[in-house]
């Protein structure tokens, strides 16, 4: 999107070239003759960047500089000046201006200055954008739930978040172990810095050393340069090492070294290195019973659970599923342009009934899922996965949804089947083609 630039200076000759110049650079110019209009013109709109003359007929660019701070303190000031003097220098640069150019100076070193600066404004708003953004999805405000299990949750946050404890959390799968490692991390003094999740499980067991410790040239085959490990990488910030369970035993005493002592040690390395980081661990294994078969370190058990929070699945806070249903019809409708506002009541029940075994994120799945497939405005059981209602159908006791559910599965079975030609649907169906169609209508096919 083009900038607005304003120039101010009393030299009509001058500012009217630099402002054609800036206009063949495509940039959005206007300009003022003195520090009256120039103030007005501020006032009136917003502008990227102004370029100010020091000595104006009824001002000076010092006193213009601080009223446009007031006004819109992001606004980039460039002064120019054919009396240069150390002080005034030093002045400007205090107060907020950007840049100091003495005159006479040449168009295309002008331009050079403004490029610059504007481009380096875009970067420190996008990064600002970015770190909103993900501050946002996954800062404590993005953990949903006001039953008294998660109240303890949200306290344990809170207590341990400003210390630089080791936390463990354990809960089952989907319950949402990451987001509350954010929100740890979030609400730490390490929030500046990056979060580096880590899936353990994920990383196979011949390479994890090499990827959370690195290693130097030569170490392997394929090692063709030093690269530094993912600790190394992550100095002062928050690693969050997630399935830690799956660590294999072989490593382990190379993990409880490290955080002992927060030093590593590259694969063939001899120089240890110093990392300031805090490890946020998580699993959905009892640790305990990997303590007792052998496959898991209890000293090592011991330094991750300096604290540990366990997340309650979403069989145990029901109570919570509303406000989750809501937030998640929220996300969804700004993901998939949808306009949905809620699901009906028949819906809540089979939600409050079902036994969530992939807890939150299979409510996730299921909700987007269901918005995909509504075209009103209201969640039905029509537009809910047939497997997922065969789960649920302990809580459907009328006879109509039973059957509406199942039919809608048939039928949609039978289109595919004929290729969706609807005269060959009709045929296995034993149906009349309009009564088809009807069928479809009703049933939102």
């Amino acid at each position: 999107m083009p900038k607005n630039i304003l120039i101010i200076d009393d030299e009509a000759t001058l500012r009217d070239r630099l402002a054609g110049v800036l206009k063949e650079d495509k940039w959005h110019v206007q300009t003022a003759g003195d520090g009256a209009s120039a103030l007005k013109e501020v006032s009136e709109r917003d502008f990227d960047l102004i370029i100010c003359d020091l000595m104006l007929p009824d001002s000076n660019g010092i006193e213009i500089l601080k009223k446009v701070k007031e006004i819109n303190p992001n606004t980039l000031f460039i002064m120019i000046t054919a009396y240069p003097t150390v002080e005034n220098a030093v002045e400007a640069m205090k107060i907020g201006a950007k840049d100091y150019v003495v005159k006479p100076f040449r168009f295309d070193e002008i331009i050079l200055r403004v490029r610059n600066l504007l481009y380096h404004q875009d970067v420190v708003r996008e990064n600002i954008q970015l770190k909103e953004e993900i501050r946002s999805k996954y800062d404590g405000g993005n953990i949903i739930g006001k039953s008294p299990i998660m109240q303890k949750v949200y306290q344990m946050i809170d207590k341990v978040a400003n210390t630089d404890a080791n936390v463990l959390i354990t809960g089952e799968s989907g319950t949402g172990k990451e987001i509350i490692a954010r929100a740890i991390h979030d609400k730490s003094l390490r929030k500046e810095m990056r979060f580096l999740p880590i899936n353990c499980g994920a990383i196979p067991s011949e390479l994890i050393e090499g990827e959370l410790f690195g290693f130097k040239k030569g170490t392997f085959t394929g090692a063709a340069h030093d690269r530094k490990g993912l600790f190394e990488s992550a100095d002062r910030s928050t690693v969050f090492l997630d399935e830690i369970s799956t660590l294999p035993i072989t490593l382990q005493p190379k993990l409880l070294r490290f955080i002992e002592t927060k030093e590593v040690l590259p694969m063939g390395g001899r120089e240890w290195v110093k990392v300031d980081v805090r490890i946020v661990a998580a699993t959905n294994q009892s640790l305990d019973k990997e303590v007792e078969k052998g496959s898991f370190r209890l000293d090592l058990y011991y330094r991750l659970k300096v604290v540990e929070i366990n997340l309650p699945s979403l069989r145990d806070r029901k109570e919570d599923i509303p406000e989750l249903v809501s937030h998640f019809i929220s996300k969804f409708n700004t993901e998939l342009h949808k306009k949905v506002d809620s699901v009906d009541e028949k819906v809540m029940g089979i939600f409050l009934s079902y036994p969530w075994k992939g807890n939150i994120r299979e409510l996730e799945n299921v909700i987007e899922r269901a918005a995909i497939m509504c075209e009103g405005n209201i969640i039905t059981l029509s537009d809910l996965p047939s497997d997922f209602i065969s789960d649920g159908e302990e809580s459907i006791t009328n006879l109509k949804d039973y059957v509406k559910i199942h039919e809608k599965g048939h039928i949609k079975k039978v289109l595919i089947m004929a290729n969706n030609d609807k005269k060959k649907a009709a045929e296995l169906l034993d149906l009349s083609i309009p009564s088809l169609y009807r069928k479809i209508e009703e049933l939102g096919i």
